[in-house]
């Protein structure tokens, strides 16, 4: 048992953790230069990783190369150069100009941050060849049509979500995947025409409902699997039940439905896990994961250990450990932030991409490797500070600044977070461990323009403009328009989420002793998997 050296919890480094940092520990010369054991526990190291990481905060900005006026996630008071996605992704500037000799009078992280701040970043974290009329996202590849879509890939049509991957038509959702037309969806596989979903997989036209696999037209159901016209969990005739979700929406807001539906959900049983399609896991929102343990809203994942956030590519995310961020193929990876794109054996980086055998660099993409402290790379290899160096060169100087941070107390730390180019609020770490510093704004600040569609929010004060594609979709949909602005909405759904922590307690049924998300003083009742299949069943 160790403590933590930020909050002073206790934590456990497995046999299992112990053996992974083992095995991607990097070798030189056929000496292997082993990765000490974090000295963090898991909650602080995921937190370090996500300050690192701004979504949803936008500014505007001038592009430092091209001077065009440009809208970034960096503000501009940042110290390094921050260009827009046409000239960082162009050949019009070359990151080996900023190239620097290593000085083993120095520590690494001073150096490597001097060097960060001479060299340009991205203004967004996109894909930019794969991006089409979808300027207002972030963190995004493969994406049509789609306006504030964060951390999302591979959808067209869709507003205001994150996590919103391989869908179509879809708006305000949350980690939803493969689907198409619908509206404030949260963890959901493979749904359609659907609104106010939770946690279900398969299902059509089903509102207000959760925990729902293989279902259509129900309404206010939980835990039904391959049912048709349920109203509150109770089958009907279809025109009953037509008639039965007119007369209970009649007079009801959608905070009203919604509400109702919370008391009668509340009611019946939970999942101790929330997971499709798992073998010897544990977590929260998994789906197609084996031998995966402390993880989270993550897809296709083997042997992986405390990650979140790791989407399906092309093949199984294979054999990482503390990964916040991106997936679609990675593998053999330690202590990583916005990693993927089939990256292999990257440790202590931000923003590599597809890419391999880098370490401690960031913003590193297009097929980069050996790289050990760069910045802004693309098509690179055996680079030190940006530096060219022969294989030989790297091989012999590469072990030397490992040393040299072994010294330092820093050789397999991560990024510390006050060298972030966000302030904390910004990023995704205030998302799950909040330090409560937002500035209250005035309701009063702003008067609302619906001659232009700018609506105030009801509950921050702040200005949203409504999008005459988002109008069409209301309409569409036969919804009335939100009365909150989109970061309130974010921040609605994800309160309705557990927590990113496990506790141990028993099953509600059975009494037998579970891990789960849900802490032992929440009253719900929570059941194990074999309980809670025969529940519903």
């Amino acid at each position: 048992m160790k403590s933590c050296h930020k909050c002073q919890n206790k934590f456990t480094v497995t046999s299992e953790d112990k053996k992974f940092l083992e095995e991607v520990s990097p070798i030189f010369h056929n000496q292997k230069y082993l990765i000490p054991e974090p000295t963090l526990c898991p909650d602080c190291r995921a937190q370090r990783r996500m300050s690192w990481r701004n979504e949803r905060y936008f500014h505007k900005r001038e592009c430092d190369l091209c001077k065009k006026s440009i809208l970034s996630m960096y503000s501009s008071e940042v110290k390094f150069p921050v260009y827009c996605l046409d000239c960082w992704w162009s050949d019009n500037w070359d990151p080996k100009k900023y190239a620097q000799d290593f000085d083993f009078n120095r520590p690494f992280f001073e150096q490597f941050f001097e060097l960060r701040d001479k060299t340009p970043h991205f203004c967004l974290a996109n894909l930019a060849s794969t991006m089409e009329n979808s300027d207002f996202c972030n963190h995004a590849g493969y994406l049509k049509n789609c306006y504030l879509l964060l951390n999302s890939d591979e959808s067209e049509q869709c507003m205001y979500g994150k996590g919103v991957n391989r869908c179509f038509n879809c708006l305000d959702c949350f980690k939803i995947y493969d689907c198409q037309a619908c509206y404030e969806c949260i963890n959901c596989n493979n749904c359609a025409f659907s609104t106010f979903l939770i946690d279900s997989y398969t299902c059509d036209s089903c509102h207000f409902s959760a925990n729902l696999i293989g279902c259509k037209n129900c309404f206010g159901c939980v835990n039904l699997r391959n049912k048709e016209y349920y109203f509150l969990n109770k089958q009907y005739k279809k025109e009953e039940y037509e008639k039965k979700v007119i007369e209970f929406k009649k007079n009801r807001s959608l905070t009203d439905l919604w509400n109702q539906f919370q008391e009668f959900r509340n009611k019946l049983p939970f999942k101790a896990m929330q997971e499709k399609n798992t073998e010897n896991c544990t977590g929260e929102y998994l789906v197609n994961c084996k031998n995966c343990s402390d993880c989270y809203d993550s897809e296709n994942l083997e042997e992986c250990r405390y990650c979140n956030d790791l989407k399906k590519g092309e093949k199984v995310s294979y054999k990482n450990m503390d990964i916040s961020y991106f997936g679609m193929g990675v593998d053999y990876s330690y202590e990583c932030s916005a990693s993927g794109y089939k990256a292999n054996h990257t440790l202590f980086c931000e923003n590599v991409w597809e890419s391999y055998d880098v370490f401690y660099s960031q913003l590193c993409t297009n097929n980069c490797h050996d790289l050990f402290g760069c910045a802004g790379m693309k098509h690179a290899e055996h680079c030190i500070l940006n530096k060219q160096y022969s294989k030989d060169e790297y091989q012999k100087l590469a072990p030397k600044i490992i040393e040299h941070l072994k010294k330092e107390n820093a050789w397999g730390e991560f990024f510390p977070s006050e060298y972030s180019g966000f302030k904390y609020n910004e990023t995704t770490a205030s998302e799950y461990f909040p330090m409560n510093t937002k500035e209250e704004k005035d309701i009063n600040e702003t008067k609302a323009d619906s001659k232009n569609n700018i609506l105030i929010c009801a509950e921050s004060g702040q200005p949203f403009k409504l999008q005459s594609s988002e109008l069409n979709f209301y309409n569409q949909m036969g919804l009335p328009i939100p009365l909150f602005h989109p970061d309130v909405r974010h921040f609605h759904r994800l309160a309705l989420r557990r927590p990113r922590k496990l506790f141990e307690r028993t099953c509600s049924n059975c009494q037998k002793q579970i891990i789960s998300s849900f802490s032992p003083e929440r009253p719900e009742k929570v059941y194990c998997e074999k309980c809670y299949l025969e529940a519903v069943y």
